[in-house]
């Protein structure tokens, strides 16, 4: 059995699949535990996981309220000069065989660099369409890190995404959703979406059995960084009058005060597993976990992406690849989402797109391959231990 630390944080997408692959170790007879923020504990927690706050960065998260929350994400999580001192604290009190870090923390990796254990980068998205080199995202972190990286006395970095050339890097996603994917560094290894196990919510459909109008399903982000009430009211709008099921999910946003057609039904959350598999079409802000689902399961899109991180590059792809539309998510009125959805309903090529999309993913090495990879490291770093023991 060997030890493996997850290095986290609350950015919603990200946590699915580092979940999942630590499900998959513990399978295994492996200890797994996570490390983070105060706001994930209970979710960690909730799936049966160890989980250990970092303590200095967590302080400084909490005051999100009085702080810009990008500059604050900036100083607490993505460049945290905390970290340098956190991580190998962290890493001598766990006494962990193997790191994985999510590939946002990059104060954690430039502390890892000079880790006395393995570490591998754990990327939740498309590198090309999360932090694509002179990008927007590339652009306001390099300064930081780098600065960061200097206190640690590492080298600076020319490209963001330098930072994960240096591990083993798990790109949680497929060739084909990353635009830039000719040019990624060879270190990265595509191992297809990853999910976690959930148990089932016990959710039933409120439409009788026979009811055959397609069933759209809206699914905006559940990260707290963007109000997603707009584009939930545009799209039950648009959809109103069609003849259509509509299932929104509504995550964190306060939606008492929107008026709900006939033809829709509104819940907290429902597992994508659930009912992907019964959906026509998503209408979703593109975020990488719901268009990896989506695209498992066939399903295409309509796309109303926030103007964050990798969702309007998704949201490109999605429609370059012939599976769904990309709209303005900030501006798109609630009559262009309907003839979107019309669209991508009437269109077959859509679907079919979807469905080939659907074969890659299939395709992917999965979690097996990164469990494999993982438990590659802790023996080849106890073979090296038990060796330099032999040697003294």
């Amino acid at each position: 059995m060997a030890r493996y630390l997850f290095l986290t944080w609350d950015g919603a997408g990200n946590q699915p699949p580092a979940i999942g692959i630590a499900q998959a170790l513990r399978e295994r007879g492996h200890d797994v535990m996570f490390a983070g923020y105060g706001s994930q504990r209970s979710l960690i927690t909730a799936r049966g996981f160890r989980f250990a706050l970092l303590e200095r960065s967590a302080a400084l998260y909490r005051q999100a309220h009085s702080k810009d929350v990008f500059a604050l994400k900036m100083e607490a999580v993505w460049a945290s000069t905390r970290h340098l001192d956190e991580v190998p604290e962290l890493i001598d009190r766990e006494t962990c065989d193997v790191l994985v870090i999510d590939c946002l923390m990059f104060g954690a990796l430039a502390a890892a660099e000079t880790a006395s254990v393995p570490v591998a980068v754990l990327v939740h998205s498309a590198p090309g369409a999360l932090v694509p080199p002179g990008g927007q995202f590339d652009a306001a972190l390099l300064g930081p890190v780098n600065r960061v990286r200097l206190m640690a006395g590492r080298p600076p970095l020319a490209r963001i995404w330098d930072a994960w050339t240096r591990f083993p890097a798990f790109c949680t996603s497929i060739p084909e959703l990353d635009p830039l994917a000719m040019r990624l560094p060879p270190a990265f290894q595509f191992i297809g979406p990853i999910v976690e196990h959930v148990a089932p919510s016990g959710w039933r459909a409120p439409w009788p059995a026979g009811d055959t109008r397609p069933l759209v399903l809206v699914s905006f982000s559940t990260g707290p960084y963007w109000d997603q009430a707009s584009r939930i009211r545009r799209t039950l709008e648009a959809l109103a009058a069609r003849a259509c099921r509509v299932l929104v999910t509504t995550g964190s946003t306060e939606v008492a005060h929107l008026s709900v057609p006939a033809n829709a039904v509104l819940v907290r959350h429902v597992p994508h597993a659930e009912i992907m598999p019964h959906v026509a079409v998503t209408v979703t802000h593109a975020g990488h976990g719901t268009v990896a689902a989506s695209l498992a399961n066939g399903v295409p899109m309509v796309c109303l992406p926030n103007p964050a991180a990798d969702q309007p590059a998704l949201a490109a792809r999605v429609q370059a690849l012939g599976a769904g539309l990309a709209l303005d998510g900030e501006r798109a009125t609630a009559a262009e989402i309907g003839a979107a959805v019309h669209h991508v309903l009437a269109d077959k090529s859509c679907a079919a797109a979807a469905r080939r999309l659907a074969d890659a993913i299939a395709a992917a090495p999965g979690v097996a391959a990164v469990v494999h990879r993982l438990e590659q490291l802790e023996r080849q770093q106890s073979q090296s231990c038990r060796a330099n023991a032999g040697a003294e």
